[in-house]
């Protein structure tokens, strides 16, 4: 009985830990970091583009000249 159960004690009779979990794990675990940082990213890209945008209607309209155009401009580019 001894001999039977040191052959066979890590597995129990045949079965074992399945291990392709580890991977499909952290599969799914890195494919959730890149959709949450992926869509935060993309959130902020957008609302830069929104605010060059406004600030383009604004010149196109006259409400700004070109010099305050500019440095809004290059301020909108440094952050």
């Amino acid at each position: 009985m001894l001999t039977t159960i040191a052959a066979t004690a890590p597995y129990w009779h045949g079965g074992g830990f399945p291990f392709f979990v580890f991977p499909a794990f952290f599969f799914f675990a890195f494919l959730v970091v890149f959709l949450v940082f992926g869509v935060a990213r993309r959130g902020s890209w957008r609302a830069r583009s929104d605010a060059r945008s406004v600030l383009a209607d604004r010149f196109a309209r006259g409400d700004i000249d070109a010099e305050e155009y500019r440095a809004r401009l290059s301020e909108l580019s440094r952050k």
